[in-house]
């Protein structure tokens, strides 16, 4: 099954380390905006801003994934 980026996974995961947004943001080099866009999953960051969010979270980029969910139709 195929994993994409979690936004309630990120926010999760930057509280439990104690991170800000503004912190994160700072040090990912993108917007505090950017950030909460990125926590309520409306834009998906690019590979590159995973990575450096997992670094800066102390976390690995796949605790940041989660599985894709089939939709009934």
């Amino acid at each position: 099954m195929a994993r994409h980026f979690s936004g309630p996974r990120l926010r999760a995961t930057r509280k439990a380390a104690g991170v800000s947004i503004e912190h994160l943001a700072v040090t990912i080099s993108r917007s505090a905006y950017s950030v909460l866009e990125y926590q309520r999953g409306r834009v998906t960051p690019p590979v590159d801003v995973i990575a450096a969010i997992a670094d800066t979270l102390g976390c690995t980029v796949e605790d940041l994934l989660e599985e894709e969910t089939a939709h009934a139709a």
